[in-house]
């Protein structure tokens, strides 16, 4: 065997595997006589038919079955020599048999990026402030009320003070693509997130009742690559429907929510608004976090391996699916996967290309989780959740996502340290 590495770019390999007629014609010889006791052909005891009849009936499928396991042997025997550690799994591209003059392979795969870290302490990060207003707060308390509410059984979705249960079926369906048809799902008409398309077209309907709508989606324009705002048909049929009745805001409901902490509207109030500025601030911190990211990843360009964004990808689809079904449409409602692949593919490259250079900065910063890092951790929850440091303890170093968690709060903050913050 003689083996070949050629460099496609700066992450993709092509092996190429060369095998002579000896050790080609041996493994064929291995493979009829692992074969042909398993075979029964007409007018022969099985395992006896002439080597010359198996040849010529059934030849071609075990010479093939043995090169394809060939080449796998041989990739593995070149990755051992070679110290090959290809990211996800190798794909043959090209599989030869020579009469006569052996055999040869060609295997594409992908290898980690080679990636140094540059120096990026006094890069500028401007710290966005968020505001929380009066309507903030407003909101937060309808959704209280709402967690509280009464529901009533009702005929007819008479305002948006009403949760119904609804069917979404396409009727736009691409051809060749079976219509789109959602599970039963439960929906709150007053809920913010809602479209306002779909809730204007279910209030007014009578339970049973079916109507043709028009949604804004993202589609594929005709004949070409572009994305572009589109809209889309569905049918909504209403199964079932309960009116909300909120409850009054008085001390009674304040002291249930607050769970007897506060008793007028304006301790409540303030509560709340200091509980959004706290995860104000932290939205804050996270979009820090993500422009240091993004500068970082300015700084250190690569070639991102698709074996793992295409991986990403896949997860991003799966969430997309999901998220529909939340909402209430179908689950494929609005993706093609194609055309999502297509249009999220920066997205998953750019989740990529961080993971890996997380990787190498927690490498070249020195990062690792300590003893005393679990024990610090373990003493802080145990005041705050009431559980004994020791069972603690004995979780954490079970458990991985502890040490990531513990990981990736040192990180950060190592990153702040080196870049200059701009409030």
């Amino acid at each position: 065997m003689t083996a070949t590495i050629h460099e496609k770019s700066q992450i993709a390999r092509e092996l190429e595997i060369k095998v002579d007629e000896a050790e080609l014609q041996k493994a064929f010889d291995e493979a009829y006589k692992t074969m042909r006791p398993r075979l029964s052909l007409p007018g022969f005891r099985p395992g006896k038919a002439p080597l010359g009849l198996v040849k010529k009936m059934h030849g071609d499928a075990i010479e093939g079955d043995t090169l394809e396991k060939l080449a796998q042997d041989k990739f593995r025997e070149a990755a051992e020599e070679y110290k090959i550690e290809p990211l996800g799994a190798p794909v043959m591209t090209d599989l030869h048999r020579h009469p006569g003059d052996g055999a040869h392979f060609k295997i594409m795969y992908e290898i980690a990026p080679a990636i140094e870290i540059k120096d990026f302490s006094g890069i500028e990060i401007e710290k966005k402030l968020l505001t929380i207003t009066d309507t903030d707060v407003a909101d937060r308390i309808e959704r209280l009320r709402f967690g509280l509410a009464e529901r009533e059984p009702a005929a007819k979705v008479e305002d948006a003070q009403t949760i119904v249960k609804i069917e979404m079926r396409e009727l736009d369906a691409e051809e060749g693509r079976e219509p789109g048809i959602s599970e039963r799902t439960e929906i709150y008409l007053a809920d913010p997130e809602i479209i306002p398309e779909l809730k204007q077209a279910i209030v007014g309907l009578e339970v049973g009742a079916t109507v043709a709508i028009e949604l804004p989606h993202r589609k594929r324009e005709q004949g070409t690559d572009l994305m572009k705002e589109g809209i889309g048909s569905v049918e909504v049929t209403v199964h079932e429907a309960q009116r909300v009745i909120l409850p009054a805001l008085d001390e009674a409901l304040i002291k249930k929510i607050s769970e007897d902490k506060f008793s007028t509207e304006d301790e409540l109030r303030n509560e709340i608004r200091t509980g959004l500025e706290q995860s104000a601030a932290k939205k804050s911190e996270e979009d820090l976090e993500e422009q240091i990211v993004a500068k970082l990843m300015d700084l250190h360009p690569f070639e991102v391996p698709r074996t793992i964004s295409n991986a990403i990808l896949g997860q991003m689809i799966e969430e997309r699916e999901q998220e529909n079904v939340r909402r209430g449409f179908p689950a494929t409602y609005g993706v093609d996967d194609a055309q999502f692949r297509q249009q999220y593919q920066p997205i998953a490259d750019a989740r990529a290309k961080w993971m890996l250079l997380r990787e190498k900065l927690i490498e070249s910063e020195g990062i690792e989780v300590t003893d005393e890092d679990l024990e610090k951790l373990a003493e802080e929850e145990s005041a705050k959740y009431g559980v004994a440091k020791e069972n603690l303890l004995k979780y954490y170093h079970k458990h991985e996502s502890i040490s990531n968690r513990i990981v990736s709060d040192k990180l950060g903050a190592r990153l702040r340290e080196k870049v200059k913050i701009i409030a």
